[in-house]
């Protein structure tokens, strides 16, 4: 939550969903007498172009809007985010026998109704070669680490070094199997109590082994003329164009299993200027947009647009993330003067006009974890900031080299590189030099260590506080972007992971985080909330906390036009 990546949330930030006949997933915000009328077809934002769709690779918010509209996994999650099946008949428990009294051993029977859009049939062949393929140690995939309890894939992922024999012997011994077409069987080291809610994720979407075979890493890109002959999918909709740093669309998957999606067209843009898809959006160009840095207040009363207006508290914090494997920020002193340097209700008041709330801490509201009471110490303190500058050896700013901070050229991260260089120079007496990157280049950057200080934001995969903390600032894990490491705050991950109890495990999770905020590998900055505005003629597009980069698409399949 990705999110995020919002621009970000890797979001993280993020799931799919379902109900029903399978598919139709839970949904609301229907009125009586809304019938679909008139063209199905929603033009909607992206904000940027991506690195890649290709589910088993993916970790971007905006990259994971792509991926739900075309797969689904064994799990998803509805409306309400509670989990629920999709292509899994049902939710494993020990109780139905999907899950061995130990805890070890996931056993999911599949929808025989299940198909991909060319017809095939999906079987459980599909899932084994896409989580074999995840720990692959040749897409060094970010996502793998989540699923290192499967027996064998963190071996296989470490297998870099070792023959190609040695390889195939690995990837064999990972402990997922087909016990037949419909039968799929998945041994963990040890119990997760989230393991369920990582087979709702999309690094572990099924993918076509053939496909893989017939056009390589290139299954999941565009060809020379936008259509996409290897990307087949098993969801609501089919990528039908994918023309780069422009737009995606897609069209309905005429072999879908479950219930049809109404949409007959739907149109990504990949517009990076929040002013001009804004512009857009009030020529009717778009369905669905944001606006401009600091006019949500004249918006909301605004006789026209106001009651188009979309919020909703997302389950999403960004921050300011500090590479800490470099100088001058693997300086804990120097990071401590900057966090107390910024004023975030200022940022939420004047840039934000009012959206969003101030973050302390890491686990936003609504999540197992929040504790409101976290962080307190890095709250705005200009004398304080000083007092740490000079401890980490820079009295005044003296000495210190040129900080750079790096941002996604697009919505409103502009304004808010503006304003954190006046509050460094204001509150730190420091000029700080402003970096704006494409979208896909800065995700790139960030991506390889190769940034100083950037903007970042992570949304809830799945509701849980595992999901937030060893996956972000464990040693080495995959999504450590700030390259954060703490034997400390490894050894309390380690146990968080294992405890069934959960209240111990919540209590493990609480030490863990406290121990994050102290160490400050980012400024935690707010809490976003949804505010976008959309058409009133777009219904049963429903909003969760949990979206990916596009407020609503997380339920697509469900949405219609009425004109």
């Amino acid at each position: 939550m990705k999110k995020n990546t919002l621009f970000f949330s890797l979001l993280s930030v993020l799931v799919t969903l379902s109900l029903l006949l399978a598919p139709a997933c839970k949904s609301t915000g229907t009125t009586t007498g809304d019938k679909p009328s008139g063209e199905q077809s929603i033009v909607l934002n992206l904000g940027g172009e991506n690195n890649t769709i290709d589910p088993n690779r993916a970790s971007w918010s905006n990259e994971r809007s792509v991926m739900m509209q075309v797969f689904d996994g064994l799990l998803a999650f509805d409306t309400e985010l509670n989990l629920v099946p999709m292509v899994a008949k049902e939710i494993p428990t020990v109780a139905n026998k999907g899950i061995s009294a130990d805890g070890k051993t996931y056993t999911l029977k599949l929808n025989t109704k299940a198909t991909w859009s060319d017809g095939a049939k999906v079987t459980a062949k599909d899932f084994v070669f896409s989580i074999r393929r995840v720990f692959d140690p040749n897409l060094a995939a970010e996502y793998a680490s989540f699923y290192f309890n499967i027996v064998g894939g963190e071996a296989y992922f470490s297998s870099a070094d070792k023959t190609a024999a040695e390889q195939v012997a690995l990837k064999d011994a990972i402990g997922v199997r087909a016990v037949n077409d419909t039968t799929l069987e998945i041994k963990l080291i040890d119990p997760l109590p989230t393991f369920t809610q990582l087979l709702a994720l999309w690094p572990v979407y099924p993918i076509r082994e053939d496909m893989v075979t017939k056009y390589g890493e290139k299954w999941a890109q565009p060809a020379e003329d936008g259509s996409m002959p290897g990307y087949i999918g098993n969801g609501p909709f089919i990528l039908k164009e994918w023309v780069q740093s422009d737009h995606y669309t897609f069209v309905p998957n005429p072999n879908y299993w479950g219930t049809k999606p109404t949409l007959t067209k739907i149109t990504f843009k990949m517009i990076e200027d929040i002013n001009v898809c804004y512009a857009g959006y009030l020529n009717n160009e778009e369905d669905q947009s944001g606006v401009p840095a600091g006019t949500e207040i004249a918006t909301m009363a605004d006789p026209v647009l106001g009651p188009q207006v979309q919020r909703k508290a997302q389950l999403v914090t960004y921050g300011l993330q500090f590479n800490v494997t470099k100088p001058p920020f693997n300086n804990k002193a120097l990071r401590q003067a900057f966090a107390c340097a910024v004023d975030r209700q200022a940022y939420i008041d004047q840039i934000r006009g009012g959206v969003g709330t101030v973050s302390l801490g890491w686990i936003p509201p609504g999540m197992p974890g929040f504790d409101a009471t976290l962080g307190t110490q890095y709250k705005l303190d200009p004398v304080k900031a000083k007092e740490y500058l000079t401890q980490a050896g820079y009295p005044n700013g003296v000495g210190l080299p040129v900080i750079k901070f790096q941002y996604a050229n697009s919505g409103t991260n502009p304004t808010l590189a503006a304003f954190l260089q006046e509050q460094i120079k204001q509150n730190l007496g420091i000029n700080i030099s402003l970096e704006p990157y494409a979208s896909k280049d800065l995700s790139a950057l960030v991506n390889a260590k190769e940034f100083q200080w950037a903007f970042y934001g992570w949304g809830a995969d799945y509701p849980d506080p595992d999901n937030w903390l060893p996956q972000l600032f464990g040693t080495g894990a995959g999504n450590n972007k700030t390259g954060y490491s703490n034997p400390a705050f490894d050894t309390l991950s380690a146990q968080g992971l294992k405890e069934l109890d959960n209240t111990k495990r919540l209590k493990i999770w609480a030490d863990a985080q406290k121990m994050i905020v102290d160490d400050v590998p980012m400024v935690f900055l707010f809490n976003r909330e949804t505010f976008v505005l959309r058409k009133p003629w777009v219904k049963n597009m429903v909003i969760t906390g949990m979206d990916g980069q596009i407020a609503g698409d997380m339920f697509l399949r469900d949405a219609f036009i009425q004109k």
